[in-house]
C-alpha cells in the first residue's frame, strides 16, 4: 500500500484516539439523518392561515368560502370586511394569504364574462405563500362544477353563459409539493458536505499547526497518494452516510429513485470527491485551520441558496449564474433533481458527472502542487 496505506492507518487510527474529530464524522451526520427525518415527516404544510375578504355575498362566494374550509392546505383564519384589515393579519404573521371577492362576482360569472377573484399571498415567504395560492386556486377551480346547474336553473340560462373563475395548476415530479421529498433530499447533502469540508480542513491543518507533516508525507514523491489516503477516509464515509440518507427518503419513506441509483451514487461520491480537494487546495494555501475553516463557510455555506434549486439563477446577473456554476454542489443537484425527482434519461445526466470529475480533476493536482513546497521541506 506504500504511502496511501500509510496515511490511510494513520488517519484511521486518530479519528479512534480523538472522539471531537470522531464526533464531526460519524456522530454529526447520524444527528443530521435523524432530525432532518424528524422535521420533514410531516411531508406537506397543511391548513394554512388565510383571510377572506367578502365583497360580494353571494352563492358564489359562499361556496367558495365552503370550499377553502374543506381545503386540507388552506383554512379560513379571519373574515375581515376590508382588505386593509387582511393586509394587517398579512403583515403580522397571521395569515399566509388574502383572497378578495369582489362585489359582482358571481354577476359577472352568471354574464358570462368571468369573475376576477384575487389572490394576495405573502411572498416574502415564497415557500408558504405559493402554497397557501394553490390551495385557493384548488377551490376556485372547483366552484365552476357546483355553481354552474345552480345558476341555469336559478336564471334560465344556457349552459354557455355561466362562466365561472378558472384555474388550472398542474405540479410534476413532486405532486404533493411534499417539503420531506424536496428540502431534506437537498439539506442531507448540502449540509453533509459542508461537515466533510470541516473534518478535512482539521485533519490537513493539524499537520502544519502540529508540525507532523514529515510523520504524513516524508518527500515530494510521496504527495500524491499520502493526500489520497488522507482524503480517502472522509469521502467515503460521507457518501455513505449520503447513501444512508438517500435510503431513508427512497427505500423507507417510499419516495423512490424515479431514474438511475448507479448515477446517483456515482454523482454523490464525485461531488463529496470534488469538496475533498476543494478543502485540501484551501487548507494547504492558507496552512491555519481558523481561516481555512472561514473559507470552507463560505464557499460551502451558500451553495444550496446558489444550487438553482430553491432560488432561480437562470436570468440572475453574470456574476450569480458564476458563482452558482463554479459550485460542485450545484452540478450534483442537477443530477440528483434528474435522477431521483425526474426520472431523465440517464444519457443526459452523464454531464453533470463529468463537470463533477472535472472539478476533482484540477482541484486535486492543485493542492498536490501546494504541498510540494512544505513536502520538500519536510524531507
Amino acid at each position: 500500500m506504500g504511502a496511501f496505506g500509510r496515511a490511510w492507518r494513520r488517519e484511521i487510527a486518530f479519528l479512534g484516539s480523538s472522539p471531537w474529530d470522531l464526533g464531526v464524522v460519524v456522530v454529526g451526520p447520524l444527528l443530521l439523518l435523524v432530525v432532518m427525518g424528524w422535521l420533514f415527516m410531516a411531508g406537506s404544510a397543511r391548513h394554512l392561515p388565510i383571510a377572506v375578504v367578502d365583497a360580494d355575498h353571494s352563492a358564489l362566494s359562499r361556496q367558495l368560502v365552503r370550499n377553502l374550509e374543506a381545503s386540507d392546505t388552506v383554512r379560513i383564519a379571519a373574515q375581515p370586511a376590508s382588505l386593509p384589515e387582511a393586509f394587517s393579519l398579512a403583515r403580522r404573521g397571521e395569515v399566509w394569504a388574502v383572497v378578495y371577492v369582489p362585489i359582482g362576482a358571481q354577476r359577472d360569472a352568471v354574464a358570462g364574462t368571468g369573475a376576477t377573484i384575487t389572490v394576495h399571498d405573502n411572498a416574502s415567504y415564497y415557500s408558504l405563500g405559493a402554497l397557501a395560492s394553490r390551495g385557493v386556486g384548488t377551490a376556485v377551480t372547483a366552484l365552476s362544477a357546483q355553481l354552474a346547474p345552480r345558476l341555469q336553473r336559478i336564471h334560465n340560462l344556457p349552459s354557455v353563459r355561466v362562466t365561472a373563475p378558472a384555474v388550472q395548476s398542474t405540479v410534476l415530479f413532486n405532486p404533493g409539493l411534499s417539503y420531506e421529498w424536496f428540502l431534506e433530499a437537498l439539506i442531507q447533502p448540502g449540509v453533509l458536505h459542508l461537515m466533510m469540508s470541516c473534518a478535512i480542513v482539521a485533519a490537513i491543518g493539524r499537520e502544519f499547526r502540529d508540525a507532523t507533516f514529515s510523520a504524513w508525507i516524508r518527500g515530494a514523491g510521496e504527495i500524491v497518494p499520502a493526500l489520497l489516503g488522507k482524503l480517502a477516509p472522509y469521502v467515503l464515509v460521507f457518501t455513505a452516510w449520503n447513501l444512508a440518507g438517500t435510503a431513508w427518503l427512497c427505500g423507507f419513506r417510499g419516495w423512490g429513485v424515479h431514474g438511475s441509483l448507479f448515477l446517483l451514487i456515482a454523482g454523490q461520491f464525485l461531488m463529496y470527491a470534488a469538496y475533498a480537494a476543494l478543502a485540501a487546495v484551501v487548507t494547504a494555501g492558507v496552512r491555519d485551520i481558523p481561516t481555512a475553516l472561514s473559507a470552507a463557510a463560505v464557499y460551502g455555506g451558500p451553495a444550496i441558496t446558489f444550487s438553482d434549486a430553491t432560488l432561480p439563477t437562470l436570468t440572475a446577473p453574470l456574476f450569480t449564474r458564476a458563482l452558482s456554476n463554479l459550485l460542485p454542489f450545484t452540478s450534483y443537484v442537477r443530477l440528483q433533481m434528474e435522477q431521483m425527482f425526474m426520472g431523465s434519461p440517464g444519457a443526459d445526466s452523464l454531464r453533470w458527472l463529468g463537470v463533477l470529475a472535472l472539478f476533482s480533476a484540477v482541484l486535486f493536482p492543485a493542492a498536490c502542487l501546494l504541498l510540494r513546497k512544505p513536502a520538500r521541506a519536510a524531507a
